[in-house]
């Protein structure tokens, strides 16, 4: 018996590893072996374990920098890397990349030839049911776990160019039966809810009918129904063609039979605007025969490609606009005709096209922005997954028309996300208190007038318009391209793009008396007067304590705005003594007298002692706001006694007096000093 461990690499997945749940089947069932599964990397109790081999899998190209992970980690559980098999899609798509990275020559496609993993009997692996006992080995819980993964056929045909299967499933299989494999994953792991397959065209089969009639007999037809073991309720069953159905072979016949089945959704691919007519045709034959949920794969980002025996144009933004709405718009033709409680659903996925050889997620198409993509994947975090099907929010979060979206797509991401009503309540929100709900509200005005701004800028570039989208194409905001555009209007757009950390670190990239020093201070100032909150905030809070921050603000705006700074810190105290005493340091280093944040400290010290009177008290903030040292320094001066005699109390009761009065003293001498020093200054 040998140990065998697999390994899929750390990064978030759907679904559970269908190729290792299967050579761990024929390992532990067929081979006899100890068999164990981790995700990622094993239990550092578990780390000492002689493995005899080790099997890892891959998945998609661009997640190829957790794959050599993967693998690297995977040495150092063996004593030699020929004890280590790569597969998987990924592995078959970049074998000798992979290769070089690794030393290691993976595993091509399925494991349907003999030999392939040099053991006897392996080519029945892609054929034999999949361990379901493994995914208990680990932590990581698949979103999709309850359901029989399995496949009727394999393969596809239709060539499209962005498209694997063509690879790793070269030839089409038109029948595998499912419904043995079905019962015996129910004898050997128990039932499950859902059925999963996941063939990649299973319309273009000649068994089409035979396999329909698998799936009812396995108990998913129509209504199907199955009792949760935990609850002991009755739930229904689904059947999900999870890579989608080809609206190319969809005849009436085909959708007929799949109204018999428990099917939801039914995934029909929208991936090009020239496949409307077909998509459409699809659609209505679905509805008709009974399926009440669709939904569609939507490609994006795509280029020239060839498939289906045609060829199709690079896709731009506008087109994957209109393939969403044109799902809405027949779904609503649809439900024209049908009773309340037949009404079907329709919900769009967009899907964004990367190369088959990227090793990233950074490829931008020919006719998109890396700032264009970034902003639909903003546009889609309100969905968390589950789809665009409601009109409404599609019209809200894309527009109401391929213009509207457009624009979208060039809005500031932190605009993009602050578009919409304010909401005064709602799902993780149930224990906001009024001060809470009172700062969302400013800061939701505060974007809302931003946007207005940004509008009103947009709207006016003109000619401008197609230089500045080259400016923001790249969706790298960096402070200093500022400092290189002519046009007054797009300098002002740019501020709005930057983070608020590198709107201060513009601030001291600015000549004081250059014309661009002018333009950005009645900008933040006067006309946006959002980005002037937004500055203050960082200065308050806790990346203030960089010192670059307080500096640029400083030496851009002046005294008169460090007012502001102050009376902000006076609401709260005067508390943040840690930034109180980085800015003061900023002032000696680069000569900033005007203002002593150390005197600002031993007030405060002054005031948690309850040593100043409430007129003292009121006086020494005025002071401090009107940055008038020498009068603030004549106050505390005063006190010095009684501040003394508190500080003697308060250790009399304290253990370690020795120690203590050792730091009391020089706490004693650097407060002389510095009320003297301030003094005679004056």
């Amino acid at each position: 018996m040998s140990n065998i461990l697999l390994i899929e690499p750390n990064y978030k997945n759907k679904y559970p590893p269908l190729g290792l749940m299967k050579i761990a089947y024929f390992h532990k069932h067929i081979m006899h072996d100890y068999v164990r599964f981790a995700k990622g990397k094993l239990p550092v109790t578990l780390t000492t374990t002689k493995w005899d081999h080790v099997y890892v899998t891959t998945l998609f190209t661009f997640e190829w920098a957790n794959t050599i992970e993967a693998i690297n980690y995977a040495k150092t559980l063996v004593n030699s890397i020929d004890q280590i098999t790569v597969g998987g899609i990924a592995a078959t798509l970049m074998p000798d990349r992979l290769y070089k990275e690794t030393g290691i020559y993976p595993v091509l496609g399925l494991l349907n030839e003999p030999g392939k993993l040099g053991l006897k009997g392996d080519e029945c692996i892609d054929q034999i049911v999949p361990d379901y006992s493994i995914l208990e080995d680990i932590e990581y819980v698949y979103p999709y776990h309850d359901a029989y993964f399995l496949s009727a056929t394999k393969g596809c045909g239709m060539k499209c160019g962005f498209c694997a299967v063509q690879t790793l499933e070269p030839t089409y299989i038109p029948y595998m039966d499912i419904r043995h494999k079905v019962e015996e994953i129910d004898k050997q792991f128990g039932p499950k809810k859902d059925l999963l397959l996941m063939d990649n065209n299973v319309l273009r089969s000649k068994n089409f009918n035979k396999i329909i009639d698998d799936i009812i007999a396995a108990g998913f037809g129509k209504g199907a129904t199955y009792r949760n073991p935990k609850t002991g309720k009755m739930v229904k069953r689904y059947v999900d063609f999870n890579q989608g159905l080809d609206a190319n072979l969809l005849t009436e016949e085909k959708a007929k039979r799949l109204g018999e089945i428990a099917l939801k959704p039914a995934r029909v691919a929208f991936d090009h605007i020239e496949d409307r007519n077909t998509y459409e045709k699809a659609m209505r034959l679905c509805a008709k025969y009974g399926i009440r949920e669709l939904s569609n794969y939507v490609l994006y980002n795509s280029e020239d490609f060839g498939g289906k025996g045609k060829a199709y144009l690079a896709d731009t933004p506008e087109n994957l606009y209109d393939r969403m709405r044109i799902t809405l718009d027949i779904r609503d033709d649809i439900n024209k005709h049908l009773s309340e409680d037949q009404k079907v659903a329709a919900f769009s996925f967009p899907m964004r096209y990367i190369p088959l050889s990227a090793t990233g997620r950074g490829y931008v198409g020919s006719q998109w922005y890396a700032k264009y993509l970034r902003a639909v994947q903003c546009m889609l975090i309100p969905t968390q997954g589950k789809g665009v099907g409601s009109r409404s929010f599609f019209e809200a979060d894309f527009g109401k028309s391929s213009e509207d979206f457009v624009r979208f797509l060039a809005m500031p991401e932190k605009l993009i996300a602050a578009r919409g009503e304010f909401s005064s309540g709602g799902r993780g929100r149930k224990n906001e208190t009024e001060e809470e709900l009172r700062n969302r509200k400013k800061v939701w005005e505060r974007n809302q007038s931003k946007i207005g701004i940004w509008n009103m800028l947009y709207d006016g570039l003109g000619d401008e318009r197609e230089s500045f989208i080259n400016l923001i194409a790249d969706n790298e905001y960096l402070p200093e391209k500022v400092l290189g555009i002519i046009s007054d209007r797009q300098k002002k757009l740019y501020m709005l793009y930057l983070t608020t950390p590198r709107l201060i670190q513009l601030l001291g990239l600015v000549d004081r008396n250059s014309p661009t020093h002018m333009l950005m201070f009645d900008f933040i100032k006067e006309e946006c007067k959002g980005l002037y909150k937004d500055i203050l905030e960082v200065l308050t809070g806790r990346e203030s304590q960089q010192q670059y921050i307080f500096l640029n603000f400083a030496k851009f705006f002046g005294r008169e705005e460090i007012y502001d700074l102050l009376c902000i810190m006076e609401k709260n105290g005067f508390s943040q003594d840690i930034i109180l005493k980085k800015w003061n340091a900023t002032c000696k280093k680069y000569g900033i007298s005007y203002v002593d944040f150390e005197l600002i400290r031993v007030y405060k010290r002054y005031v948690d002692l309850n040593i100043l009177e409430p007129k003292e008290k009121e006086k020494a903030i005025s002071f401090i706001k009107e940055m008038d040292m020498p009068e603030l320094a004549a106050i505390l001066a005063n006190q010095l006694p009684n501040f003394i005699q508190k500080l003697n109390e308060i250790i009399e009761r304290e253990k370690g007096q020795a120690i203590l009065k050792l730091v009391t003293k020089s706490i004693y001498n650097n407060i002389q000093y510095k009320l003297i020093n301030v003094m005679e200054d004056e």
